[in-house]
């Protein structure tokens, strides 16, 4: 499931996913990133990954497509998730991201929020 966050506004998207993340969760995420990247130089990220059981592998290879192609469309992107392998595929994906992402554990998920909102400081 994906859930839009409140903190999404301007040229920032928040989302959180929980459970299962299916082909139309990845279609919905994909157009609001998109579209946000047509009215914006750079499109800024807050990903929460919470209790994520299952990933269709179809939807992230698409995912991961259109990351390759508009990588450099991408402002700050924060993944914050509580498993390994979520933090080994934030490291993964960040190779094709303009700034990379920053992983945060689920416990530092307001720095998380704060890096994408205002950047380093």
């Amino acid at each position: 499931m994906l859930e839009i966050l409140p903190e999404t506004h301007d040229n920032m998207l928040a989302v959180r996913v929980k459970g299962e993340l299916s082909i139309p969760d990845f279609d919905k995420y994909r157009n609001m990133v998109r579209d946000l990247m047509l009215k914006n130089k750079e499109t800024h990220i807050y990903y929460e990954m919470v209790d994520v059981d299952w990933i269709n592998p179809v939807a992230a290879i698409e995912n991961g497509l259109f990351d390759i192609i508009h990588g450099l469309d991408y402002g700050r992107v924060a993944m914050v998730g509580e498993k390994k392998w979520q933090e080994l595929s934030a490291k993964l994906a960040s190779t094709v991201k303009k700034h990379g992402i920053r992983y945060f554990d689920l416990a530092d998920k307001q720095q998380a929020m704060k890096y994408v909102l205002e950047g380093e400081k």
